[in-house]
């Protein structure tokens, strides 16, 4: 068998380095598993039953358990590793507690005062509610995203002396700071309302997958179908990454899981460091498009832009599928190119043999596609793909106990004591992730709250439609670079609520001109076409995470591969370049997100043009890798580029010519090829 076994890095330190958790033991460390474990049952409990508790009071529980726990779990500084909670965290845990609590204790007559006018204390409760997201978010996200909410929140104070189109009503710190914490526009608006429903049950659901042993499963598979291949390792890395997005929405978490197996692996058959650390990260990156469950930012997306959350996973997957190829074709040059062969079938596992041992983890997928299809609501499809899990957690250790002789069987009181603590431990872990989760949506609904409150958001699209006079191109390039700059500083969940509410519109309001309507209009009678935008911001909120200078998935892939952290980015970036492409097409190719595909004739053409932007991608790849079937000039990887983007431009002109191209050069190499093999 193949390293199925113990992972050649430990995970656990890479994961508190990337993620700078302190490393608690003894009784500290039991007092956060105590209450993130409660955190993770209440939300089980309350998505069990349909409205059991208002909607209003979950938010506040939920934010009140993540402030909690960011003081507990994060030290003051990430400079230092810290076993032990000083008791200072202990008291800003509890005040941050009662803080986010404050309006759940007080539901009714907060709802009785919002209408006669909030108390001095009501507003004293805003002003720490405020202080304390923001500190525990610097703790947990990072310290760029606490400065871009500060500046919005100066904006609401002083935007009114600013002139021009930025300028705004003049508002005092008592509205700026009521507005941020007791209406639905701030602090607990569509961001954590979300996080608290649909978000934290899928968090929930990943932690428990992962503590049953699933993602040993996924690796196992994903190397018995591809580990044999060219530069097997590398796609085994690509696919199970792939299977591993389905239940992670974290670049980093799961470079670091999956890249713990696959990186060693693949520098063991010849891959240098940095391409080898590289490829985990930029297949990584995909998981969090990679239905059927997204991340955190795709639920958001459902209800910013008003659909069903299934829309949004049936809109994904031609992208997601495009991006996956890319990063596959990517690694197959590249293993042709060094000449790099996959491991013998003798180390590998048969897939039967695979999925005969772990098929049963795929019942909670098939369980979460079945009910969100079937019109059941996200909230009971995490649910019930929750108590699958807990049943194979329960389950499949009786089974593989009563299998063993008589004589070797462990008490059955052990076998369940084994069960009960590998549940406990998921729900700790799933608490403690979804921690990151609320946090930044705390901190992202204060921005969306001054965009609320000021109408930044249509200044911004109105300057930024006149300064692209007219050019759609440039109202995307700005777009893009928005994204990718917050990205270095912000998570992809922020990164899309800000974007969507500042950047989006743009894009929108020029489609509305573009269809000679209003905006209001526009959304009336094309709302599916509010997609693309959305879409096209989370893509580059997803690829920050890939590029350069502030890659922090690509250095996670660099420190497990020993490699050289700025080279494992840029690899990363060649690798992954789908995720630059694929958003641009879907603008002005909506087909590719399933939009107006409804008879035969648009299945015949958009089969028509995922051939020539798949052609278009491996193209690029070649280009950017320097080989197809063998190493190519600087001339030819230029032209090959070249072909590719004539294949991606939607005038069929430019695609039949860049067919013509890339097919030239494809039989080139082939007949070069044949000749060394006849010689």
């Amino acid at each position: 068998m193949v390293l199925m076994g113990e992972a050649e890095v430990d995970v656990t330190e890479l994961e508190k380095k990337f993620l700078h958790e302190r490393d608690l033991k003894g009784r500290y460390a039991l007092i956060v598993s105590a209450v993130a474990i409660v955190f993770s049952t209440f939300h089980v409990i309350n998505g069990s039953f349909t409205g059991l508790l208002q909607h209003d009071i979950v938010k506040s529980v939920h934010l009140a358990f993540a402030i909690a726990l960011a003081f507990l779990i994060y030290p003051l500084s990430k400079k230092r590793t810290e076993t032990k909670i000083p008791f200072y965290d202990f008291i800003l845990a509890a005040v941050g507690f009662y803080v986010a609590f404050y309006l759940a204790m007080n539901y009714k007559e907060l709802l009785f005062r919002a209408a006669i006018g909030y108390t001095p204390f009501d507003f004293f409760i805003a002003v720490l509610a405020v202080i304390f997201v923001l500190e525990a978010t610097r703790r947990v996200v990072n310290p760029a995203l606490v400065v871009v909410a500060i500046i919005f929140i100066l904006y609401a104070k002083f935007g009114a002396s600013l002139p021009g189109v930025l300028s705004h009503p003049s508002y005092d710190w008592k509205q700026i700071l009521e507005h941020l914490y007791y209406t639905k526009e701030g602090i607990f608006g569509t961001p954590i309302a979300v996080s608290s429903s649909f978000v934290v049950l899928f968090v929930i659901f990943g932690a428990f997958l992962e503590r049953s042993g699933a993602g040993r499963f996924f690796i196992d598979l994903a190397y018995s179908l591809t580990g044999w291949m060219v530069g097997g390792p590398a796609k085994a890395a690509v696919v199970s990454s792939a299977l591993m997005g389905t239940i992670s929405g974290s670049s980093v978490a799961n470079t670091v899981t999956t890249g713990a197996f696959t990186i060693p692996l693949m520098k063991r058959v010849g891959y240098k460091p940095e391409f080898a650390g590289a490829v985990e990260p930029a297949a990584s990156t995909g998981g969090q498009i990679m239905p059927p469950i997204m991340g955190a930012a795709a639920f958001i997306m459902a209800e910013f832009v008003g659909m069903p959350y299934i829309n949004i996973v049936y809109a994904a997957i031609i992208p997601a599928f495009l991006y996956f190829f890319g990063v596959f074709s990517a690694v197959d040059f590249e293993a042709r190119k060094e000449n790099l062969r996959g491991l013998s079938r003798e180390e590998l596992p048969s897939p039967l043999q695979v999925l005969k041992g772990g098929w049963y983890y795929l019942v909670p997928l098939f369980i979460i596609i079945y009910m969100l299809v079937s019109g059941y609501t996200p909230i009971l499809a995490g649910v019930y793909s929750i108590y699958a899990v807990i049943a194979i957690m329960i389950l499949k250790p009786l089974i593989m106990n009563y299998r063993k002789p008589a004589e070797q069987r462990e008490p059955l009181g052990k076998v369940l004591k084994g069960s009960i603590l590998n549940i406990l431990s998921a729900l700790e872990h799933g608490g403690r992730s979804a921690t990151t989760v609320a946090m930044a949506c705390a901190s992202a609904g204060i921005i969306v709250g001054v965009v609320t409150l000021t109408g930044l958001g249509f200044k911004i699209a109105a300057a930024a439609i006149a300064l692209s006079h007219g050019y759609l191109p440039i109202i995307l390039a700005l777009t893009m670079l928005v994204s990718l700059i917050l990205g270095m500083g912000v998570p992809t969940t922020a990164n899309y609520i800000i974007t969507s509410t500042i950047a989006a519109p743009a894009i929108i309001t020029f489609m509305a001109q573009g269809y000679g309507m209003p905006v209001r209009e526009f959304l009336e009678t094309y709302p599916e076409l509010v997609l693309p935008a959305h879409m096209f911001v989370f893509y580059f909120g997803v690829a920050a995470d890939l590029t350069p200078p502030v890659a922090l998935a690509a250095y996670a892939g660099s420190a497990i591969a020993g490699g050289d952290p700025w080279k494992t980015g840029i690899n990363a970036v060649k690798i992954g370049i789908g995720k630059y492409l694929v958003p641009y097409l879907f603008i002005f190719s909506p087909a590719l997100l399933l939009i107006g595909v409804k008879t035969p004739a648009d299945v015949f053409n958009l089969l028509i043009l995922l051939a020539t932007v798949m052609l278009g991608i491996m193209a690029i790849n070649a280009g950017t890798i320097g080989c197809i079937t063998k190493p190519l000039s600087k001339a030819y990887r230029l032209i090959a580029i070249a072909a590719g983007a004539l294949l991606l431009f939607p005038d069929w002109t430019a695609k039949v010519v860049g067919l013509v191209v890339f097919t030239i050069i494809f039989l080139k190499q082939q007949y070069s090829l044949h000749n060394e093999v006849v010689e």
